[in-house]
């Protein structure tokens, strides 16, 4: 039996976890970042889905609010999936789903810069398991909760066959070269962002 953990918070957890329980997969749920360490302790996942977090913005200065959405919202995301890591598989799914965006209305928002950071984890993440063969797609608010769980085993609502089949071709040629990439990140001494 398929084993999958769902991370994330707000309405869309219940509908995403639902309809990857109706693919008959054990569905692990963790609603708050606080629990996930003990949920995965001991664990391991076939799949893992990775769903934006719920919060609500504090008073303070627009700078402040902007920051805790960073924080606590899309940079929250690649705490989780360094706790996640080790419970998962070198050939376990990952599924980001976006769809994090800031509630506080008179703050600055950047839609690409938000996709930019989703992308930046899910090369974190091929990167960190290379030249394992680690799944990693990034979904978007539109996908339902179906589209989701349909995903987890390698099809997207937008793949064909023969898209997977390339896909598929090209795995051991991207393993080696986040292999080479991961190798010259981590070799260098000083980096300066």
């Amino acid at each position: 039996m398929t084993s999958v953990l769902v991370t994330g918070g707000g309405e869309r957890l219940t509908e995403v976890a639902e309809a990857v329980r109706a693919t008959g997969a054990e569905t692990t749920v963790v609603d708050t970042l606080d629990r996930l360490g003990e949920a995965v302790s001991g664990k391991s996942f076939d799949a893992y889905v990775q769903l934006p977090v719920a919060m609500t913005p504090r008073s303070g200065s627009l700078v402040g609010r902007v920051e805790q959405f960073l924080s606590e919202g899309l940079l929250s995301r690649f705490r989780a999936a360094e706790t996640v890591l080790p419970a998962l598989h070198d050939a376990s799914t990952v599924v980001l789903v976006g769809g994090q965006t800031n509630v506080d209305t008179e703050a600055p928002d950047d839609q690409e810069a938000r996709t930019a950071l989703m992308r930046v984890l899910a090369h974190a993440l091929r990167a960190e398991r290379a030249p394992g063969h680690l799944r990693v797609r990034t979904a978007g608010p539109e996908w339902t909760g179906a589209d989701i769980a349909a995903s987890l085993d390698g099809s997207t609502p937008s793949e064909t066959p023969s898209t997977t089949s390339a896909q598929a071709a090209d795995r051991q040629a991207i393993g080696k070269a986040y292999a080479d990439w991961r190798a010259e990140v981590l070799g260098l001494v000083r980096v300066e962002f």
